[in-house]
């Protein structure tokens, strides 16, 4: 007995579907327990068992427990959000401030959990080599990587257009310092 090529389509939606449903199971998890317990703490047998799935299906997901929050990290960034970069800086300062403030509770656990320093990793994957181009995103992303830990530290009370403006008057700053140090330098 064969199977055509409208069932095999409907098995392998079905399938996917499986496997979407597990990682979403395995990621509430382990935010729960990251609520209750220090990350550090938390072993994969734990997420297995708040998650309600078998062990064969975590690991068909994930390897290791860092795995899940890569996972979730790409999947509010990148399908969820969607998040691109434009030529407008100030927009997409208030992107990632908006993009923050929706998820609040995956990078405040990550916060509480001193999980955040990844992220800047990610942030810097692709600057490797020691050239004057390769320091000037290194030193954005430190900057745009310290300001949103302190705001996701001191609770966000401050919308996202707040932290906007908050940044433009600081690079308002920045740029007049700079151009004094310039002028007095040039004497």
């Amino acid at each position: 007995m064969g199977v055509n090529e409208t069932q095999l389509s409907v098995l392998e939606d079905n399938n996917r579907k499986s496997h979407e449903r597990a990682r979403l199971y395995i990621q509430e998890a382990l935010l729960l327990l990251m609520e209750e317990n220090d990350y550090e703490k938390i072993k994969i047998t734990d997420i297995i068992k708040k998650s309600g799935v078998s062990r064969s299906a975590f690991y068909r997901n994930y390897y290791w427990k860092k795995d899940i929050l890569v996972d979730m990290c790409s999947r509010i960034s990148f399908e969820d959000d969607k998040i691109t970069v434009t030529n407008d800086v100030m927009k997409n300062w208030e992107a990632l401030f908006e993009h923050i403030k929706r998820h609040e509770r995956f990078y405040a656990l990550m916060e509480k959990n001193g999980l955040t320093g990844f992220l800047l990793d990610d942030m810097n994957k692709g600057h490797f080599e020691l050239e004057e181009s390769t320091f000037e995103p290194i030193l954005w992303n430190g900057m745009i990587y310290n300001v949103c830990r302190e705001w996701i530290k001191n609770g966000m009370k401050e919308t996202p257009e707040e932290m906007t403006d908050f940044i433009k008057r600081q690079l308002r700053k920045l740029g007049a310092k700079l151009y004094a140090i310039g002028i007095e330098n040039d004497r």
